[in-house]
């Protein structure tokens, strides 16, 4: 009998099973609880910092305006080893501060040029702040700042950038004045290596932004400054501020139009003080080679050229011996060079550099010339005087010898301005001529001769003292003595021997008795003296008696 064999045929079941919801249901929840996390944890933010001092994973805050807005989670070296990176994770609303503008920087206990900040830090630990800026774009990576900033970037006013060769004491956080009142604040400092140059970043507050202008200027406001040149000293006293901790000041010069509003970003020139600024106003100049045959010490770079007590220019350079050949030999031949500069804004506006040389030449044909002068007797400090003097040009000497100076100038490339000596020089010069005269006299004779004079005055004086001691023995005799006694007795008797001869005295009418017969006798013997006159032997022979003469009696 044959046995028959069925295979079963397995028919796969389709039903699905209830049993898979739960692991679906699981794996949905985990999905969701997932996806709810990650919205609840926001973006993650990474922070980079030269170090980490006083920031702590898991612990130090991110904050923005004292609300929590995110926590550091990890910190850790680049993998240059140069720099430290820092994870932060972020609350999910806080997204949009993270922008292109915003700063970061750590709060902690800091005593500055403000004062002490983050005092609060000294038991919460350190923190994180945030400042946001006022860009759209969203940027999850930002560095970390070494200090606060001093005015957020949306902060209304005007941010300006200052630029200076000088080295200056300018630092974060000093103030910026407008005539004494403070305006703004210096924001950064940044020293160029290529340029050599520094870089300030200035920021003046609303509504004192509207004074910058493009006619301004900044200069370095230095507490308390001292300038003793030849025009004299002068003293700078800045605000309370700026005598602790310096600061840049701004303003418009005298006479000059505002302009106008100066453009947020705009750079200015950074000035060492106030009177640099009016110096650097006149950049158009003509430049002089003057040759001064005199000393010129205390004549130093930056000392006023003045016309008759205007200033006229600048002294660029003492002495200058640029492009000269043999100046040793120059300075003795020709007197040392000084470089000067006659600055066309100084005398009146609108004056080009070639009206300026015209004149200049025309001057110099009527008899310009320039001097040294004193302008500070206590430091000694001189000045370029500049005057006419048409006397100078009948000086042959000196016009060719400013001939010769003028071709040294021209072979340097500069033109050449005449000088002559001030009038202290004319009268040191004079006194040195009379010392050499006196000094060349023969003294050596006439000091011998002045010896043997005083040698035979002592002599002739100890001789004169030997007669004044014999003439006083002599005096001192009785003899002498008694003499005053003896004259005064002959006078007596004189007086009264004049006395008998006086008018009314006897012997008095005698000898006028005698006079008047005397006179009769005379005037009787005048015919006797008239006869011997005509007949001198009248006294022998009897003189025959003459008629008178007649006058004959004229013809009619």
């Amino acid at each position: 009998m044959t046995e028959t064999q069925n295979t079963a045929k397995v028919k796969p079941i389709r039903q699905w099973s209830p049993i898979w919801v739960v692991p679906i249901a699981a794996v949905l929840i985990g999905l969701w609880m997932l996806y709810n996390h990650q919205q609840q944890q926001g973006a993650m933010l990474l922070l980079i910092a030269e170090d980490a001092e006083g920031i702590v994973a898991g612990k130090t805050q991110i904050k923005n305006r004292s609300v929590d807005v995110g926590q550091v989670v990890s910190v850790e070296l680049s993998t240059d080893l140069k720099q430290v990176m820092i994870k932060a994770r972020m609350k999910p609303n806080v997204t949009p501060l993270l922008n292109e503008g915003s700063q970061f920087w750590v709060v902690k206990p800091q005593i500055g040029r403000g004062g002490v900040t983050g005092l609060n830090t000294l038991l919460s630990g350190a923190y994180i702040e945030l400042q946001p800026g006022d860009s759209p774009r969203v940027v999850l990576t930002h560095p970390l700042l070494n200090t606060p900033p001093v005015a957020p970037a949306d902060a209304p006013g005007i941010r300006v950038t200052l630029q200076t060769s000088d080295p200056s004491t300018l630092a974060v956080g000093d103030p910026v004045l407008y005539r004494g009142y403070e305006v703004g604040t210096v924001e950064s400092s940044q020293f160029e290596l290529a340029e050599r140059r520094t870089r300030y970043q200035l920021y003046i507050r609303q509504p004192y932004d509207a004074l910058v202008t493009e006619n301004i200027r900044f200069w370095i406001s230095s507490g308390v400054s001292f300038d003793l040149s030849a025009e004299g000293l002068s003293v700078d006293v800045g605000s309370a501020a700026t005598l602790l901790s310096g600061g840049v000041s701004f303003d418009l010069m005298d006479g000059w139009p505002a302009g106008n509003p100066a453009a947020n970003g705009s750079e200015f020139q950074l000035f060492p003080d106030r009177q640099s600024i009016q110096e650097g106003m006149y950049n158009q100049f003509v430049e002089y080679i003057v040759f001064f045959d005199e000393s010129v010490r205390g004549l130093k770079a930056g000392a006023p050229v003045e016309y008759r007590g205007v200033r006229v220019g600048t002294v660029a350079s003492v002495p200058f011996f640029f492009a000269m050949e043999k100046p040793f030999e120059v300075s003795l031949n020709q007197g040392v060079p000084v470089l000067i500069r006659i600055e066309a804004g100084r005398l009146y506006e609108n004056l080009t550099l070639q009206q300026l040389g015209v004149e200049l030449e025309q001057a110099v044909s009527r008899g310009l010339h320039a001097m040294l002068k004193t302008g500070n007797l206590l430091t000694g400090a001189l000045y370029v005087d500049l005057d006419i003097n048409s006397e100078l040009l009948a000086d042959l000497k000196q016009q060719q010898q400013y001939q010769e100076q003028l071709a040294l100038s021209q072979q340097a490339g500069y033109p050449s301005l005449p000088s002559a000596r001030s009038g202290l020089s004319n009268i040191e010069q004079k006194v040195l001529l009379a010392l050499d005269k006196i000094n060349n006299l023969q003294l050596e004779e006439f000091l011998t001769q002045g010896q043997q004079t005083l040698a035979a005055t002592e002599q002739l004086l100890g001789s004169s003292e030997q007669l004044l001691a014999s003439l006083q023995a002599f005096l001192a005799q009785p003899e002498l003595q008694q003499l005053p006694t003896n004259l005064q007795q002959s006078l007596t008797e004189l007086q009264r021997a004049l006395a008998g001869v006086s008018p009314g005295s006897v012997a008095y009418e005698r000898a006028g008795s005698n006079l008047q017969v005397l006179e009769q006798t005379l005037r009787e013997l005048q015919p006797v003296l008239k006869m011997l006159n005509q007949q001198s032997n009248a006294l022998l022979i009897n003189a025959s008696e003459q008629a008178d003469p007649q006058p004959r009696k004229a013809k009619p």
